[in-house]
């Protein structure tokens, strides 16, 4: 396994808390809970503008060592049991549910969907889906040496401003989203290789109040609020995003010099299991609340929900390798004493 360093922890839990606050708000506004339509809008828009290509670019960031270390047969290998493996495995557990519960869930599944899935991503998998489309992408383009980040950036440049617009192997989300891990792959370098730069306080402050104000007067004064990833408006997602990404690591590496709040470092660190199950955590406990408890208050649901979805996978992660059934969340040590395993 590759060794862990705090701040990027820190980065991938502020960033899964936002994917997992980014969706349960979209799901239960659409369930109709009584969520305020211009906050909904302003909220949905402003943080689908960066969290996705944080989560790209730290994706990136250990890519050329793992790749050295491994070779490119077993870190395909490896991709196909941490990435592919848990994407088939959620979501046929998630798409099974759907169906089960098909008259409670705003998007009808059926089992021709479920059949879909080698090459039509469900729902929020779209993610795992182009991730492991991009590792594949850089490992055919390793084979360019020195040549293959230059022509990897130009490959996400074109792509990002003239992404594919196609309903199959998330081409799209992989187009708008290649630049980013590109980028994670190029600096990964630079920031790995030197402890984390003692950010003051203020900077952090000063550098989300840009990103947030930066975020409301886009979706205010210049554009109506939409999720950027639609390619609409490229050059505002792409400022927004490398302002967001910047503002989120710096906060990361404050965090960690300072030590404080661990517990985004423990989300970090089981980021891609909350990615996985928190659909089913927090739809699941909105139900709860709303058929069960009769609660409405949507404030209440959001703030319940995200706490069960970001703490449930955890759990089950824990349960799992309690039990000794660790092939869950993934399947490598299955294979822990093959020379292709990690070490």
């Amino acid at each position: 396994m590759d060794k862990r360093i705090d701040w990027v922890d820190y980065g991938k839990g502020i960033g899964i808390i936002l994917v997992v606050y980014g969706h349960l708000l979209s799901s239960g506004y659409h369930a109709a809970l009584k969520i305020p339509e211009h906050f909904f809008a302003l909220s949905d828009s402003i943080v689908y503008s960066f969290h996705m290509p944080l989560f790209f670019f730290l994706s990136g960031l250990f890519v050329e060592s793992s790749f050295r270390k491994r070779g490119s047969r077993n870190y395909l290998i490896d991709k196909l049991a941490r990435i592919a493996y848990p994407y088939f495995v959620w979501s046929i557990l998630q798409m099974s549910v759907e169906v089960i519960f098909s008259s409670q869930t705003q998007k009808g599944t059926s089992i021709s969907d479920i059949l879909a899935i080698p090459y039509r991503p469900w729902g929020q998998f779209w993610f795992i889906y182009a991730l492991f489309l991009m590792h594949v992408a850089y490992a055919l383009f390793s084979k360019l040496g020195k040549f293959s980040i230059p022509i990897m950036f130009l490959v996400g440049f074109g792509l990002f401003f003239f992404p594919i617009r196609a309903d199959v192997a998330a081409l799209t989300g992989f187009s708008t989203h290649f630049l980013f891990f590109v980028s994670g792959i190029f600096l990964g370098k630079y920031l790995l290789s030197i402890n984390a730069p003692s950010v003051p306080l203020w900077v952090v402050m000063l550098l989300f109040a840009l990103l947030v104000g930066a975020g409301y007067f886009t979706f205010e004064k210049l554009i109506k609020p939409t999720r950027l990833t639609d390619g609409s408006h490229p050059f505002y997602f792409l400022f927004l995003s490398i302002l967001g990404i910047i503002a989120c690591l710096s906060l990361s590496q404050y965090l960690s010099k300072k030590n404080l709040i661990r517990s985004l470092r423990t989300f970090g660190r089981y980021s891609l299991q909350i990615y996985l199950a928190h659909m089913l955590a927090g739809v699941g406990t909105r139900m709860i609340l709303a058929n069960v408890l009769h609660l409405q208050n949507w404030v209440l649901h959001i703030t319940i929900g995200v706490t069960v979805a970001l703490t449930a996978p955890i759990v089950l992660q824990k349960i799992s390798e309690r039990i000794n059934f660790p092939y869950l969340f993934d399947f490598r040590k299955s294979r822990e004493k093959s020379p292709t395993s990690p070490s």
